[in-house]
């Protein structure tokens, strides 16, 4: 229900929608109570009455059956008679019936009971005290009738309706009557209180009727009430406040340069800053209820309105009474629950300002050209720079780590052989020897260090016994792989090279051979785990103005990022558990940076293979690798 039709509700007490409820509640569950009670009583009163027919009964048993013991013995059918009609006269006595032993005879009093009855049958026994034997005479009969019982609790059922009914209807009565004065009657004029509140006007308090020793100012409703008051009286506060706010917004709005605007959910303007219709040379009846991008046709910020999205810092250029300005929309997308969305915005001008700037860039247009022109030669030169001074460490750094390296070969190159010498002495003349073993082993693992000591002379590139020479590098290269295709067929490895017949390139033979070498030895030992006929090495050689340009390329294993960091640092290898010494691709690094002074680069992912790029500048005939 709504509260506009608080005023519907009437005050009368039945009326109550929640005082009927209540009583409906009361009367229900006061008339179950009542029955309940009721049923139970009745059933005490039933076994009370059915308890005194049978107290009736022994009382006959107890009392009475001796004497009509004697008179039927004596046959007194006078006196019999008598008796029977005397306690058929007693209560709860509706039929009593004597019957001799042989059934041949009977008396009787009283009327046989037709429907529900309580019955008991007594011997009648005479004692002969002189013998202290017992003769059957017959038997009594005694019948009640249940129906004085029924008719009893029936009456006593319809009297405890009637009363608790009438104490039913007189509570409920009085119960309403205090709901309606303590509840109904207030919540009434609360709603009518509810119902004509205005925060716009004068703000008058709640007062509730109180009635004597039926409500109080602390009762629940009360508290209510007061609640209301001060809920009233903040909303009267609020809205007052909200109206100053308006009208404060209101002044700003016309006294401020800047535009303000509103659009409904049809992009009809509803409201528009003083200065926007001033400066557009509208009134209010012609500007509002006008689609707004029709006021201001500009593609961009139809689009903008169109689409529903917020947007800032768009500008738009606006011909207004012949003249180009230029202004700066911001707009923002409103919804709430009583309306659709909606669209409110500013718009600053920024004429004054395109100009100044337009001015400023073109005054220093040449200036900042020139200053673009000679800061990217600046940053190109010092980015040179950097490349080359990075190389020179690295070349440097290499060069010293692979001179370490030869002259450490070189040291225990001479103390190795006098051990091989000395050890070839100590040969057994039979492999029987228990000491061939031994020997055997020592011979190994010497010639396996005389292996690594020619493998760290190659990594010094200095040599002053090679020289620049000029060499068909296809056919170089091609004589490399021949070298190499035992290894490459056990692996099914397909070598792709992609060079210039003719192309003759000044440079060191061997230091060529064990680039290529190292590289293609590389692919095969841990680039390709397993022969596959898919296994493929791209060689490709181009000359260009610079120089070479070589690219070594596998479809292998590749590698992840930090194995690829540290693939030229001596010692690093992934499979050192095989043998492998991690000096290959150090050999190729110097090779490249030391020997043919060019640059090197590796690129790889796992699974994604191996790409080396390598950068060979044109070497003098008359160069050595010493000078």
């Amino acid at each position: 229900m709504q509260l506009s039709n608080a005023n519907k509700l009437s005050r009368h007490p039945f009326a109550s929608i929640i005082g009927r409820r209540i009583i409906i509640i009361l009367v229900i569950i006061s008339s179950l109570i009542t029955f309940i009670s009721t049923i139970i009583q009745l059933y005490g009163d039933y076994r009370h009455e059915v308890s005194a027919v049978e107290t009736r009964f022994q009382e006959l048993k107890d009392v009475h059956v001796e004497s009509l013991t004697i008179n039927l013995w004596e046959f007194n059918e006078r006196q019999l008679n008598i008796r029977l009609e005397g306690l058929v006269k007693l209560p709860d006595i509706s039929f009593i019936k004597v019957t001799s032993a042989t059934g041949s005879q009977f008396w009787q009093a009283g009327s046989q009971v037709e429907g529900d009855k309580i019955s008991q049958l007594i011997p009648l026994e005479y004692s002969n005290q002189d013998s202290d034997s017992s003769f059957m005479l017959g038997q009594l009969y005694v019948e009640s009738s249940s129906d004085r019982i029924y008719q009893q609790l029936l009456e006593t059922f319809l009297s405890l309706l009637i009363t608790n009914g009438i104490k039913t209807f007189i509570v409920s009565a009085l119960i309403l009557w205090v709901f309606q004065l303590s509840v109904n009657r207030r919540i009434t004029g609360i709603l009518g209180y509810l119902d004509h509140f205005r925060p716009n006007q004068r703000h008058l308090p709640l007062e509730l009727e109180q009635t004597p020793f039926v409500t109080s100012e602390r009762d629940e409703i009360s508290v209510l009430a007061l609640s209301i008051n001060q809920l009233s009286h903040t909303l009267n506060r609020l809205y007052e406040e909200i109206e100053t706010e308006r009208d404060r917004f209101t002044d700003f709005a016309n006294a401020a340069s800047d535009w303000l605007w509103e659009t409904d959910e049809d992009d009809k303007l509803i409201f528009a800053s003083e200065q926007m219709l001033l400066q557009m040379g509208l009134i209010d009846i012609q500007a509002y209820n006008r689609n707004f991008i029709e006021l201001i046709p500009n593609q961009a910020l139809i689009e903008a309105i169109e689409n529903r999205h917020d947007f800032k810092g768009l500008e738009v250029k606006l011909s207004i009474a012949e003249t180009e300005r230029i202004f700066v929309f911001n707009g923002k997308v409103v919804k709430s629950e009583s309306q659709s969305a909606v669209m409110r915005g500013s718009a600053i001008e920024i004429t004054s300002q395109k100009r100044a700037e337009q001015a400023l860039q073109d005054l220093n247009e040449t200036l900042e050209k020139r200053v673009v022109q000679r800061t990217l030669q600046l940053e190109k030169s010092l980015h040179e720079l950097e490349i080359t001074q990075n190389q020179l460490i690295e070349r440097e750094k290499m060069a010293s780590l692979a001179s370490l390296i030869s002259g450490i070969a070189h040291e225990i190159n001479t103390p190795l052989g006098v051990a091989i010498t000395a050890g070839s002495m100590l040969e057994p003349t039979s492999k029987s020897d228990y000491n061939y073993e031994a020997y055997k082993l020592m011979q190994d693992n010497l010639q396996r260090v005389v292996r690594l000591v020619q493998v760290f002379k190659q990594t010094a590139a200095q040599n002053g016994q090679n020289r620049v020479e000029s060499v068909y590098v296809k056919q170089l290269l091609s004589d490399v792989i021949v070298g190499l295709q035992q290894k490459l067929q056990k692996k099914q490895i397909s070598v792709q090279l992609e060079c210039e017949d003719n192309l003759n390139w000044p440079t060191i033979t061997q230091s060529w051979v064990q680039i290529f070498h190292q590289m293609i030895d590389n692919s095969i030992i841990h680039g390709f785990e397993e022969a596959n006929p898919d296994n493929l090495i791209r060689i490709s050689i181009i000359e260009t103005t610079q120089g070479l340009t070589v690219c070594y390329e596998d479809n292998g294993a590749g590698m992840p990022k930090d194995a690829l960091n540290k693939i030229f640092e001596p010692f690093h290898t992934t499979k050192r558990n095989t043998g492998c010494t991690g000096l290959g691709m150090h050999i190729v690094y110097n090779q490249v940076s030391q020997a043919l002074t060019g640059s090197i680069q590796a690129e790889s992912e796992p699974g994604q293979g191996l790409k080396i790029k390598i950068q060979l500048p044109p070497l003098p005939e008359t160069l050595s690798v010493g000078s």
